[in-house]
Protein backbone atom coordinates (compact mmCIF):
# COMPACT_ATOMS: atom_id res chain seq x y z
CA UNK A 1 0.00 0.00 0.00
CA UNK A 2 1.39 3.40 -1.03
CA UNK A 3 0.71 6.15 1.54
CA UNK A 4 1.58 9.86 1.36
CA UNK A 5 1.88 12.24 4.32
CA UNK A 6 2.31 15.79 2.97
CA UNK A 7 3.40 18.73 5.10
CA UNK A 8 4.48 16.17 7.68
CA UNK A 9 6.75 18.38 9.79
CA UNK A 10 8.15 16.27 12.63
CA UNK A 11 5.19 13.83 12.61
CA UNK A 12 6.06 11.15 10.08
CA UNK A 13 6.09 7.37 9.82
CA UNK A 14 8.48 4.99 8.08
CA UNK A 15 5.48 3.27 6.46
CA UNK A 16 4.63 6.45 4.52
CA UNK A 17 6.18 8.68 1.88
CA UNK A 18 6.67 11.85 3.90
CA UNK A 19 7.11 15.22 2.18
CA UNK A 20 7.41 18.81 3.36
CA UNK A 21 8.85 22.15 2.25
CA UNK A 22 12.08 21.39 4.10
CA UNK A 23 13.71 18.13 5.16
CA UNK A 24 15.77 17.66 8.29
CA UNK A 25 15.40 13.88 8.38
CA UNK A 26 16.32 11.16 5.82
CA UNK A 27 12.73 9.90 5.80
CA UNK A 28 11.32 13.30 4.78
CA UNK A 29 11.49 14.41 1.13
CA UNK A 30 11.86 18.14 0.52
CA UNK A 31 9.24 19.43 -1.91
CA UNK A 32 7.64 22.81 -2.53
CA UNK A 33 3.96 22.13 -1.82
CA UNK A 34 3.01 25.18 -3.89
CA UNK A 35 4.03 23.07 -6.89
CA UNK A 36 2.24 19.95 -8.19
CA UNK A 37 2.87 16.79 -6.20
CA UNK A 38 5.81 14.93 -7.79
CA UNK A 39 3.89 11.70 -8.40
CA UNK A 40 1.91 10.26 -11.31
CA UNK A 41 -1.84 9.95 -11.57
CA UNK A 42 -3.51 7.13 -9.59
CA UNK A 43 -0.37 6.41 -7.57
CA UNK A 44 -1.36 6.40 -3.88
CA UNK A 45 -3.84 4.33 -1.90
CA UNK A 46 -3.94 6.81 0.97
CA UNK A 47 -3.07 10.49 1.45
CA UNK A 48 -2.94 12.15 4.85
CA UNK A 49 -2.19 15.66 6.07
CA UNK A 50 -2.59 17.31 9.46
CA UNK A 51 -2.78 21.04 10.21
CA UNK A 52 -1.34 22.00 6.84
CA UNK A 53 -4.23 23.12 4.63
CA UNK A 54 -5.02 26.17 6.80
CA UNK A 55 -1.56 27.54 6.05
CA UNK A 56 -2.48 27.96 2.37
CA UNK A 57 -4.87 30.48 0.89
CA UNK A 58 -8.36 29.22 0.11
CA UNK A 59 -7.62 28.88 -3.62
CA UNK A 60 -4.18 27.33 -3.14
CA UNK A 61 -5.60 24.89 -0.60
CA UNK A 62 -8.16 23.76 -3.13
CA UNK A 63 -5.44 23.29 -5.74
CA UNK A 64 -3.58 21.06 -3.29
CA UNK A 65 -6.68 18.95 -2.62
CA UNK A 66 -7.10 18.62 -6.41
CA UNK A 67 -3.53 17.35 -6.60
CA UNK A 68 -4.38 14.77 -3.93
CA UNK A 69 -7.33 13.65 -6.04
CA UNK A 70 -5.09 13.34 -9.10
CA UNK A 71 -2.45 11.14 -7.48
CA UNK A 72 -4.91 8.97 -5.54
CA UNK A 73 -6.01 5.65 -7.00
CA UNK A 74 -9.75 5.09 -7.50
CA UNK A 75 -11.16 4.10 -4.09
CA UNK A 76 -8.15 5.80 -2.48
CA UNK A 77 -8.69 7.66 0.78
CA UNK A 78 -7.85 11.28 1.56
CA UNK A 79 -7.71 12.22 5.27
CA UNK A 80 -7.32 15.92 6.03
CA UNK A 81 -7.03 17.28 9.58
CA UNK A 82 -7.40 21.01 10.27
CA UNK A 83 -8.19 23.26 13.23
CA UNK A 84 -11.94 23.28 13.81
CA UNK A 85 -13.13 26.85 13.29
CA UNK A 86 -16.67 26.06 14.41
CA UNK A 87 -15.47 24.61 17.71
CA UNK A 88 -13.37 27.68 18.47
CA UNK A 89 -16.21 30.04 17.55
CA UNK A 90 -18.68 28.16 19.76
CA UNK A 91 -16.26 28.38 22.68
CA UNK A 92 -15.80 32.10 22.04
CA UNK A 93 -19.58 32.62 22.09
CA UNK A 94 -19.94 30.56 25.27
CA UNK A 95 -17.38 32.71 27.03
CA UNK A 96 -18.69 36.05 25.76
CA UNK A 97 -22.15 35.06 26.99
CA UNK A 98 -20.76 34.47 30.48
CA UNK A 99 -18.16 37.23 30.50
CA UNK A 100 -19.25 38.53 33.92
CA UNK A 101 -17.82 35.35 35.39
CA UNK A 102 -14.17 35.78 36.42
CA UNK A 103 -13.06 32.40 35.05
CA UNK A 104 -14.77 33.15 31.71
CA UNK A 105 -12.88 36.44 31.48
CA UNK A 106 -9.59 34.61 32.01
CA UNK A 107 -10.44 31.99 29.40
CA UNK A 108 -11.59 34.72 27.02
CA UNK A 109 -8.04 36.10 26.99
CA UNK A 110 -6.90 32.83 25.44
CA UNK A 111 -9.82 32.05 23.11
CA UNK A 112 -9.58 35.39 21.30
CA UNK A 113 -5.87 34.69 20.71
CA UNK A 114 -6.63 31.15 19.55
CA UNK A 115 -9.23 32.51 17.13
CA UNK A 116 -7.33 35.45 15.63
CA UNK A 117 -3.61 35.52 16.39
CA UNK A 118 -2.30 33.11 13.76
CA UNK A 119 -4.29 34.94 11.10
CA UNK A 120 -2.87 38.39 11.82
CA UNK A 121 0.47 38.08 13.62
CA UNK A 122 3.53 39.72 12.06
CA UNK A 123 6.14 38.52 14.56
CA UNK A 124 7.30 34.97 15.24
CA UNK A 125 5.21 33.39 18.00
CA UNK A 126 2.73 36.26 18.01
CA UNK A 127 0.51 36.88 21.01
CA UNK A 128 0.36 33.14 21.74
CA UNK A 129 3.98 33.06 22.79
CA UNK A 130 3.53 36.22 24.90
CA UNK A 131 0.45 34.73 26.59
CA UNK A 132 2.22 31.43 27.33
CA UNK A 133 5.11 33.25 29.00
CA UNK A 134 2.70 35.42 30.97
CA UNK A 135 0.68 32.56 32.47
CA UNK A 136 3.90 30.69 33.29
CA UNK A 137 5.38 33.71 35.04
CA UNK A 138 2.14 34.15 37.01
CA UNK A 139 1.98 30.41 37.76
CA UNK A 140 -1.61 30.54 36.52
CA UNK A 141 -2.38 26.82 36.59
CA UNK A 142 -6.05 27.15 35.56
CA UNK A 143 -5.10 29.05 32.38
CA UNK A 144 -2.24 26.66 31.66
CA UNK A 145 -4.60 23.70 31.97
CA UNK A 146 -7.26 25.41 29.84
CA UNK A 147 -4.83 25.98 26.97
CA UNK A 148 -3.51 22.42 27.18
CA UNK A 149 -7.03 20.97 27.16
CA UNK A 150 -7.92 22.97 24.05
CA UNK A 151 -4.71 22.59 22.08
CA UNK A 152 -2.74 19.66 23.48
CA UNK A 153 0.21 22.02 23.98
CA UNK A 154 2.23 21.57 27.16
CA UNK A 155 3.16 25.22 27.64
CA UNK A 156 5.97 24.53 30.10
CA UNK A 157 7.67 22.05 27.76
CA UNK A 158 7.02 24.20 24.68
CA UNK A 159 8.63 27.31 26.16
CA UNK A 160 11.58 25.31 27.53
CA UNK A 161 12.09 23.61 24.17
CA UNK A 162 11.89 26.89 22.25
CA UNK A 163 14.42 28.51 24.57
CA UNK A 164 16.82 25.59 24.13
CA UNK A 165 16.31 25.35 20.38
CA UNK A 166 16.88 29.06 19.86
CA UNK A 167 20.42 28.59 21.17
CA UNK A 168 21.08 25.23 19.52
CA UNK A 169 19.75 26.39 16.15
CA UNK A 170 22.24 29.24 16.06
CA UNK A 171 25.08 26.81 16.66
CA UNK A 172 24.05 23.70 14.70
CA UNK A 173 21.43 24.64 12.13
CA UNK A 174 23.79 25.63 9.30
CA UNK A 175 24.38 22.72 6.97
CA UNK A 176 24.85 22.30 3.25
CA UNK A 177 21.12 22.30 2.53
CA UNK A 178 20.47 25.50 4.48
CA UNK A 179 23.53 27.60 3.76
CA UNK A 180 22.04 29.28 0.69
CA UNK A 181 18.87 30.19 2.61
CA UNK A 182 20.93 31.59 5.48
CA UNK A 183 22.60 34.08 3.14
CA UNK A 184 19.28 34.91 1.49
CA UNK A 185 17.60 35.67 4.82
CA UNK A 186 20.62 37.65 5.98
CA UNK A 187 20.29 39.83 2.90
CA UNK A 188 16.53 40.27 3.47
CA UNK A 189 17.18 41.21 7.10
CA UNK A 190 19.65 43.90 6.00
CA UNK A 191 17.07 45.34 3.63
CA UNK A 192 14.44 45.37 6.40
CA UNK A 193 16.70 47.42 8.61
CA UNK A 194 16.65 50.20 6.05
CA UNK A 195 12.95 50.71 6.79
CA UNK A 196 12.28 53.09 9.72
CA UNK A 197 11.49 51.19 12.93
CA UNK A 198 8.20 53.02 13.54
CA UNK A 199 6.68 51.64 10.29
CA UNK A 200 8.54 48.34 10.14
CA UNK A 201 5.94 46.26 11.99
CA UNK A 202 3.10 47.46 9.75
CA UNK A 203 5.03 46.69 6.58
CA UNK A 204 7.03 43.54 7.31
CA UNK A 205 5.94 40.07 8.32
CA UNK A 206 8.52 38.39 10.56
CA UNK A 207 6.68 35.09 10.91
CA UNK A 208 8.31 31.89 9.69
CA UNK A 209 7.19 29.73 6.78
CA UNK A 210 4.00 27.86 7.64
CA UNK A 211 3.43 29.74 10.89
CA UNK A 212 0.38 31.79 9.93
CA UNK A 213 -3.10 30.62 9.06
CA UNK A 214 -4.36 31.86 5.69
CA UNK A 215 -7.77 30.22 5.84
CA UNK A 216 -9.91 28.30 8.32
CA UNK A 217 -12.39 25.46 7.93
CA UNK A 218 -15.55 24.13 9.53
CA UNK A 219 -17.43 20.96 8.66
CA UNK A 220 -19.53 22.69 5.99
CA UNK A 221 -16.64 24.33 4.13
CA UNK A 222 -14.49 21.20 4.32
CA UNK A 223 -17.30 18.98 3.02
CA UNK A 224 -18.07 21.32 0.13
CA UNK A 225 -14.35 21.50 -0.73
CA UNK A 226 -14.12 17.71 -0.92
CA UNK A 227 -17.31 17.61 -3.02
CA UNK A 228 -16.11 20.26 -5.49
CA UNK A 229 -12.90 18.34 -6.10
CA UNK A 230 -14.83 15.11 -6.70
CA UNK A 231 -14.57 13.04 -3.52
CA UNK A 232 -17.45 10.91 -2.31
CA UNK A 233 -18.36 9.11 0.94
CA UNK A 234 -17.23 12.17 2.90
CA UNK A 235 -17.20 11.65 6.66
CA UNK A 236 -16.09 13.49 9.79
CA UNK A 237 -14.38 11.12 12.20
CA UNK A 238 -12.11 11.52 15.22
CA UNK A 239 -8.44 11.06 16.07
CA UNK A 240 -8.88 7.35 16.76
CA UNK A 241 -11.16 6.47 13.84
CA UNK A 242 -10.40 6.12 10.14
CA UNK A 243 -11.19 4.08 7.05
CA UNK A 244 -7.43 3.79 6.54
CA UNK A 245 -6.37 0.27 7.47
CA UNK A 246 -4.53 0.13 10.82
CA UNK A 247 -4.49 3.93 11.07
CA UNK A 248 -5.22 3.72 14.80
CA UNK A 249 -1.77 2.14 15.19
CA UNK A 250 -0.06 5.16 13.62
CA UNK A 251 1.35 7.84 15.93
CA UNK A 252 0.00 10.67 13.80
CA UNK A 253 -3.32 11.93 15.15
CA UNK A 254 -2.65 10.34 18.53
CA UNK A 255 0.36 10.32 20.84
CA UNK A 256 2.22 7.16 21.91
CA UNK A 257 0.18 7.09 25.15
CA UNK A 258 -3.09 7.14 23.20
CA UNK A 259 -4.02 10.75 23.93
CA UNK A 260 -5.10 13.02 21.07
CA UNK A 261 -2.22 14.96 19.53
CA UNK A 262 -4.16 18.10 18.59
CA UNK A 263 -7.51 18.24 20.44
CA UNK A 264 -10.30 20.17 18.78
CA UNK A 265 -9.29 19.26 15.25
CA UNK A 266 -11.64 18.52 12.38
CA UNK A 267 -10.97 15.09 10.83
CA UNK A 268 -12.35 14.72 7.31
CA UNK A 269 -12.06 11.70 5.03
CA UNK A 270 -13.26 11.18 1.47
CA UNK A 271 -12.88 8.51 -1.19
CA UNK A 272 -11.93 9.00 -4.83
CA UNK A 273 -14.71 7.25 -6.76
CA UNK A 274 -14.15 4.75 -9.52
CA UNK A 275 -13.99 6.22 -13.00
Amino acid sequence: MKKLNFGCGHRFSSGWINIDFNSEHPEVIAHNLLQPLPYPKDYFDVIYSSHVLEHFSKDTGEMLVKECYRVLKPQGILRIVVPNLERTCREYLRLIDSIENEESRKQYEWIIIELIDQLVRTEHGGLMKTYWRQVLENNDESSINYVQARTGVNIKEEIATNNTNSVLQKVFSINQNKLKNKFKYLYIDMVKRLIPRYVRKSMIDETSLGEKHKWMYDSYSMKTLFERVGFSNIEFLDAHTSKIINFSNEVLDINPDGTVYLPGSLYCEGIKPNK
